[in-house]
């Protein structure tokens, strides 16, 4: 759109905000960012094109001078804000939503459906990351391997031949086990899901079913386990 001065504005989020601002900078596109977690490199020099990468002063400059607002993933992690690393930037994704003109387009994970609806009667197109069936199942890979990473660091133990617990069989769940099992890990599956229990039984070494929630599991089996967290737990060898 030839109102606009930049094709697009990347807000918020994490490192990888900051690597796609890098990245669309590298193909030549002209863009503008706020509330990045870090300052982008313009990388106007490795490209034929002249790019334009700006910090926008404010989250309203950057809005209503691009064609394109690109969001993180997640989108808000409390249903409130737009998910952002430094505190001192938030602002409500009812804020953004207002800021939005008729015929931009917002891209971002995760989108609430009031939102969606709001935008939709606003004439914004929104595209959510989260309806692409693949993404969910590539995102497992990095949630698997910073789980592991967490296992690692606080476990004084190896992995290798170590006794590990998984809680859940999803996609995440599938990606920790098939990679623990990699570590020569003994893998136990814990989940209330038949199904999930059924596949789990392929590759991990036991799965039982379980209520989550069930006291008997937190008091009984908790305790003997070093690590706990949500995802994996580490048990004493």
């Amino acid at each position: 759109m030839s109102s606009f001065s930049y094709d697009f504005s990347v807000l918020g989020g994490d490192a990888r905000q900051v690597f796609l601002a890098e990245m669309l900078a590298e193909s030549g596109r002209s863009l503008c960012h706020y509330a990045l977690a870090s300052q982008p490199n313009n990388c106007s020099s490795v490209s034929e094109h002249v790019s334009i990468v700006r910090e926008a002063p404010s989250l309203e400059e950057a809005c209503i001078h691009s064609g394109s607002v690109i969001c993180p993933f997640p989108f808000t992690k409390n249903g409130a804000d737009v998910s952002v690393e430094n505190s001192i930037y938030r602002f409500s994704i009812q804020t953004l939503l207002h800021l939005l003109r008729p015929g931009q387009s917002l891209f971002a994970g995760g989108i609430p459906p009031s939102f969606k609806k709001e935008a939709a009667e606003n004439n914004v197109a929104v595209f959510d990351y989260a309806d692409d069936i693949s993404l969910p199942v590539y995102n497992s890979i990095s949630t698997a391997e910073g789980a592991i990473c967490e296992a690692i660091l606080h476990s004084p133990f190896n992995l290798h031949k170590s006794r590990c617990a998984v809680l859940g069989f999803g996609k995440c769940g599938h990606s920790i086990v098939y990679r623990l099992k990699g570590l020569s890990a003994n893998v136990s599956v814990f989940t209330d899901n038949a199904e999930e229990s059924a596949r789990a039984s392929v590759i991990a070494d036991k799965s039982s079913g379980i209520v989550f929630g069930n006291s008997m599991f937190h008091h009984r089996v908790a305790p003997v386990f070093d690590i706990k967290n949500q995802t994996i737990i580490n048990q004493r060898a």
